[in-house]
């Protein structure tokens, strides 16, 4: 058996998380973009998701096109689900 194309076992369970890389830099960029989710309004008719990845894309331009989407929507979604907690306490 070719254990070369095999996913690596960390215990009972394999490693669900992909693009190490976005997670390297996922507390910075969360620093960029963050306030834009507050108020959740379109800026000057723009979407808010758009500004988001247009920040992300000029803060790391090294970063592909779907980088850029994986990572804003990561922290939207992060974003979303604290406030849903804020809001439920």
């Amino acid at each position: 058996m070719d254990t070369q194309t095999e996913p690596q076992q960390h215990g009972a369970h394999s490693e669900r998380r992909h693009h190490p890389h976005l997670r390297a830099i996922y507390p910075d960029a969360c620093r960029h973009i963050e306030h834009l989710f507050h108020h959740r309004q379109d800026w000057a008719g723009s979407p808010i998701d758009y500004l988001a990845q247009r920040h992300i894309h000029e803060a790391y331009p090294q970063l592909g096109s779907s980088d850029v989407r994986a990572l804003v929507g990561a922290i939207e979604r992060v974003h979303q689900a604290r406030t849903k907690t804020k809001i439920a306490h």
